[in-house]
């Protein structure tokens, strides 16, 4: 594999820790020209730029749709193989139904092949849908872990964040869509998302850079590691803003792919690929201070066949034979 950036190989020890970029510095270079991509794609109107390329992405569509068609076609002609053994070994519809449903109860107990593929299949199908909630904090914090409650406080209507929590319905996700309004009181506006915990998480904030008639600010990101910053990237904000100025802001986490806008606007586009899962929350660091009017979190899922490709699934023939008669 090679790096994203300047196209060398990837060596073997940093391949376990980042299969992208060949370095720490040539990561950060490779963010910073996603995000300029990012803001040409906003300038432009061409939205390919940030969030995949096309071609990239109608190549996998096709990929994704090849491997459903191998799978119905692989299941079809397993279910004949099974239905002719059946058939050929001369057992009559009545019994042979009754020592199917026989043989799948011991195998359920027995087997671990068949208890495998049990789970690896429900992992595949989930069995209930797509996450959806909201927050307007009207009914206090108890959905939030963290930080003591005591360092937010309801004013108003609104939450005025204080040390990280995160939302405990949105823990377990991997793919979503974040979606908030604030605004900033005093230098800043921060959240989190792909929160495991409050010691591992990527971290984004809007900070103002200069005040006045005609004030200027940042958007500002970087990782958390068991605690510890790292790879913080600061880049202009492209869209003017008033003292009073209420933020929308919605971010998407697909894979290790995320895009932020600020109403409406692309204001960042960077990827990483250390954290798999985890929440959205809010947090202030010292010298700043915001209100969060609401936040609402959907959860994007691909549908069966992108995960069976995601996934690569593949059943041999030989692991469907064990329930012929």
């Amino acid at each position: 594999m090679r790096c994203q950036y300047c196209k060398g190989q990837i060596g073997f020890v940093r391949s376990l820790l980042d299969r992208k970029f060949c370095s720490v510095e040539h990561r950060r270079r490779g963010s910073l020209t996603r995000a300029k991509l990012a803001r040409e794609a906003m300038i432009y109107g061409d939205e390919e730029l940030y969030e995949e390329d096309s071609k990239e992405r109608q190549a996998k569509q096709r990929a994704a749709k090849l491997q459903a068609q191998i799978i119905v076609v692989l299941s079809t002609v397993m279910i004949g193989v099974l239905a002719f053994s059946a058939a050929t070994g001369g057992t009559s519809g009545g019994s042979l139904r009754q020592k199917s449903i026989s043989l799948t109860g011991e195998l359920s107990k027995s087997s671990p092949l068949f208890s495998q593929f049990s789970e690896y299949f429900k992992g595949v199908v989930p069995s209930s849908s797509p996450v959806r909630v909201h927050e307007d904090f009207q009914a206090g914090l108890s959905g939030w872990i963290g930080s003591r409650d005591s360092d937010w406080n309801l004013e108003n209507g609104v939450m005025k964040p204080g040390r990280l929590k995160v939302w405990k319905p949105s823990l377990k996700l991997a793919d979503y869509r974040m979606e908030f309004e604030g605004q900033i009181e005093k230098s800043a506006m921060s959240w989190a998302f792909r929160a495991p915990d409050i010691k591992n998480y990527y971290a984004t904030k809007i900070v103002v850079k200069t005040r006045g008639a005609l004030p200027s600010a940042d958007i500002v990101r970087y990782s958390v590691f068991n605690g510890l910053e790292r790879e913080r990237v600061r880049l202009p904000l492209p869209m003017s803003i008033r003292p009073d100025t209420l933020y929308h802001v919605q971010v998407s986490i697909r894979g290790d792919q995320f895009v932020t806008k600020v109403n409406g606007q692309v204001v960042d586009s960077w990827s990483d690929g250390r954290l798999k899962r985890g929440g959205v929350g809010f947090f202030t660091e010292r010298g700043e201070r915001s209100n969060i009017h609401w936040v609402d979190v959907k959860e994007e899922r691909e549908g069966i066949f992108g995960r069976l490709f995601a996934m690569g699934m593949f059943i041999p023939p030989t692991e469907f034979m064990f329930l012929a008669p």
